[in-house]
């Protein structure tokens, strides 16, 4: 296996989830939370996939289509405002992997 950089290596991951309407999230977020009481919005800069955005408002946006499943954004948050499942695999995992 080459030595590949951790973009090149998200540069290989196809996401199943994206156009597709059917698709159901795996991740519960409140993002009133996030924009209400969350003192350091930690998830917008966690996340590989940049599934969390911030607006020129300051307000915190989520969508799971691009997500890795990582989890990363469970652990990070600490203010309650994350809920992850693990992918329903009768109903295909987000992530395919074209490496490893």
């Amino acid at each position: 296996m080459s030595n590949l950089s951790i973009s090149e290596r998200l540069g290989k991951v196809a996401y199943r989830n994206q156009g597709r309407s059917d698709a159901r999230a795996h991740i519960l977020v409140d993002t009133a939370i996030c924009n209400s009481t969350c003192p350091h919005r930690c998830t917008t800069y966690v996340c590989p996939a940049n599934c969390y955005t911030e607006d020129d408002h300051g307000h915190v946006h989520f969508q799971f289509e691009d997500c890795i499943e990582c989890g990363t954004c469970l652990y990070a948050c600490d203010q309650g405002a994350v809920t992850w499942k693990y992918p329903d695999p009768e109903a295909g995992r987000g992530v395919n992997w074209s490496l490893g």
